[in-house]
């Protein structure tokens, strides 16, 4: 009988939590930013705002807020220069939390259409830091962006099917 009552007692209690995602991952995301050289002017733009909201200079730690209001996304585009440098520009947004599904485990229907889509804590951001480096403003620094980005598109196609060649069906 005792038992009967802690699982049913546990089972109500978990019924009221509100939220997983916003438990395991709340508040703004602390983001690193970096450049090679450091020093770089930083300007972060709230895209959907239009309007800047961080100047620093690199290194640089930004909190970054994951959510737009109920179930929107935050975008982000960073703008990274320096005098005698190729001006960077690097875009990011917030993915889908896998916490957020474990409203679905845990009976937390609040979490799931309420807390986590208000808190923005449904999002997360895959990059663990933003880490850029910045060429010279000649035409042998813009060679060698270019070398370096079609070295990366390459990198990227090779990587998307090997994951394709496993997924494959045989």
């Amino acid at each position: 009988m005792t038992r009967i009552i802690v699982t049913g007692t546990t089972l109500f209690c978990m019924s009221f939590l509100t939220g997983c995602a916003t438990i395991m991952s709340h508040g703004p995301r602390t983001l690193p930013i970096l450049t090679q050289p450091d020093g770089a002017e930083c300007e972060i733009t709230d895209v959907a705002a239009g309007k800047s909201i961080v100047k620093a200079k690199t290194p640089h730690t930004a909190a970054l807020e994951r959510g737009d209001g109920y179930f929107q996304k935050k975008y982000y585009d960073i703008t990274l220069s320096k005098e005698g440098y190729v001006t960077e520009k690097v875009s990011i947004a917030p993915e889908l939390n896998p916490w957020y599904i474990g409203n679905l485990l845990f009976g937390g229907v609040p979490g799931m259409l309420i807390v986590d889509p208000l808190t923005g804590s449904m999002w997360r951001f895959e990059e663990k830091e933003v880490s850029v480096k910045l060429y010279p403003d000649t035409p042998e620094g813009r060679t060698a962006r270019a070398a370096d980005e079609q070295a990366r598109a390459e990198a990227k196609a090779k990587e998307q099917a090997q994951r394709e060649k496993q997924t494959a069906p045989r």
